[in-house]
């Protein structure tokens, strides 16, 4: 249609999307002032587009909200931070092509990567990049165990396997002993589904848990969509479903099966799944999901790093979310780096100061990387959505 023809709310519209679209692939690039040291660059790739867009924009979110706050503060030693974020639509292809063009505009270091896939695709690419990776989304044990982890990778959060051990103790406390595991069959699902039934196998006299593959809805419309999945589930009669699930997946299932078993559906999820991906789809029918938390809650003003984040969001009017949070975290865990770095804010630097091993208190939460490790927290807890959208823990 010719943009003269154009409502003027939809000409706003399309000119807000295609400003987006640019910020997306280009950070605003301020000049330093005559004399000042130039930034320090940071660089993302993401899905920005696509199927998982919440995820990379909403750690990007956190991440700038947090950074904005650190450089008005003076930054990194008298340096301004910035990040280039390039859009990678979710395919491990495209992330590869991003981290080379990223590498060879002399970023310190990658923030906030996002899927298993992507992770797994890098993994053999950053030794010849030599560019460290400071927090990414995925938990899965094989990307993180001796043997097939990079030494180029250093997470901040517990990964997929403790989020299951977590589940498997703190479930049955609350009665839920007869789990059924429902994954994607996906680089993510698969991972997940290996973590769970080692978690789940415990010598304890609990049933084993079941586990079925997460169809795919035939067509988007679908009046029955995961028919097939939801049937093996009552068949097995479950006290709760664990959903290793991420992106709009998750909350078609969820509420399908609300639909389909009732007061009956009780499903827990991973911390990866939370934010608007469930609450925007869900709305109130999010009461009662639970879901793993491998951070403080980001609407507690218990501790100080949330009551800092939510100061830091405040000024961009956005609403906090478990996502943005971790964007926060791993940006701000990513700036202790630099500073532990010292002078020599290269890659190489960076990644010396993160095996000599750091310790960063982000106020009533630690993050502690030990000297040749590459996982800085392990902390996880329980939390429960509730119909507002917000949980508690």
């Amino acid at each position: 249609m010719p943009l003269d023809r154009l409502s003027p709310q939809a000409l706003a519209s399309l000119l807000l999307c295609a400003l987006a679209g640019a910020m997306a692939l280009h950070p605003a690039q301020a000049q330093p002032a005559k004399g000042a040291l130039a930034p320090i660059q940071l660089g993302t790739t993401a899905p920005f587009s696509g199927a998982f867009a919440e995820y990379g924009q909403e750690y990007r979110k956190g991440a700038d909200a947090c950074l904005a706050a650190a450089n008005a503060t003076g930054g990194v030693r008298g340096r301004a931070v910035q990040i280039t974020y390039l859009d990678d639509g979710y395919d491990p292809a495209r992330a590869v092509a991003n981290a080379r063009t990223l590498a060879g505009q002399g970023i310190a270091a990658f923030v906030n990567l996002v899927g298993t896939g992507t992770l797994q695709a890098l993994q053999p690419v950053l030794a010849d990049l030599q560019v460290p990776v400071i927090g990414a989304s995925s938990g899965a044990q094989q990307l993180r165990q001796a043997g097939t982890a990079s030494r180029w990778v250093f997470h901040t959060k517990a990964s997929n396997s403790e989020e299951f051990e977590g589940f498997a103790r703190m479930l049955p406390t609350i009665g839920m002993e007869k789990v059924a595991l429902v994954y994607q069959d996906n680089p993510f699902g698969r991972a997940g589904l290996d973590s769970a039934l080692k978690a789940f196998a415990t010598g304890t006299g609990r049933p084993p848990p079941t586990a079925i593959a997460l169809d795919e809805p035939a067509a988007q419309g679908d009046a029955h969509p995961f028919a097939t999945t939801i049937a093996q589930v009552r068949s097995a009669q479950p006290q709760v479903v664990v959903l290793i699930a991420a992106g709009q997946a998750a909350p078609a299932f969820i509420a399908a099966y609300q639909q389909a078993a009732g007061p009956a559906a009780r499903v827990a999820v991973l911390n990866v799944v939370g934010g608007r991906v469930l609450t925007d789809q869900l709305q109130a029918r999010v009461a009662g999901i639970m879901t793993s938390m491998l951070y403080p809650s980001p609407w507690s003003t218990s501790r100080r790093v949330v009551r800092d984040y939510q100061a830091s969001l405040a000024r961009t009017e956005a609403s906090p979310s478990l996502l943005s949070l971790e964007g926060c975290i791993n940006l701000r865990f990513a700036l202790e780096a630099l500073k532990a770095a010292g002078d020599d804010a290269s890659p190489a630097g960076v990644r010396r100061a993160l095996e000599r091993g750091l310790t960063v208190d982000l106020g009533d939460f630690t993050l502690s990387l030990p000297a040749g490790k590459q996982v800085a927290s392990r902390y996880t807890s329980l939390g429960i959505y509730r119909s507002n959208g917000r949980i508690a823990e």
